[in-house]
């Protein structure tokens, strides 16, 4: 699932995909609604297209492996929320960093036409390299000086 967040820093799910697990907060409408809150499963399709519903594995969650009920279809996105695997409706993760109205995020990069900045795993990679020299260069040191 994608998560995204209003201008408020409420979260909300954007996007559901295969394999999320939701829960029916309120019953299916319409006809041959067979929806019930409370029932919840594993997204086995997502329908495209704008305010296209969802397709919910029931059987073998919140329904019995050999239900009369096996899938819901067409079940609209506004009508479920997120759970896990046991059918626990899950918190949305809240937003990291949380800005005041008004701060402003600062990157530090370097001058027009310098290209001395690494990207992360670069910096990384080297951290990781010095590290492994200094180890290699006490190993041999305590080696030369008979410390053991």
């Amino acid at each position: 699932m994608q998560i995204r967040y209003h201008s408020d820093d409420r979260a909300y799910v954007s996007e559901y995909e295969v394999g999320d697990f939701v829960r029916l907060r309120t019953n299916e409408s319409g006809d041959g609604a067979m929806g019930r809150a409370g029932q919840w499963g594993s997204i086995i399709a997502v329908e495209k297209g704008r305010g296209a519903g969802l397709v919910i594995q029931v059987a073998g969650y919140s329904e019995n492996r050999n239900s009369a009920l096996q899938r819901l279809t067409g079940i609209p996105r506004s009508i479920v929320v997120p759970c896990d695997s046991n059918g626990v409706v899950m918190a949305l993760p809240a937003r990291r960093g949380l800005r005041k109205k008004g701060q402003q995020v600062v990157v530090n990069s370097p001058g027009a036409g310098s290209s001395s900045a690494l990207p992360a795993w670069a910096a990384a990679l080297v951290v990781a390299s010095c590290t492994l020299i200094l180890v290699v260069a006490a190993a041999i040191a305590s080696k030369s000086f008979g410390v053991m």
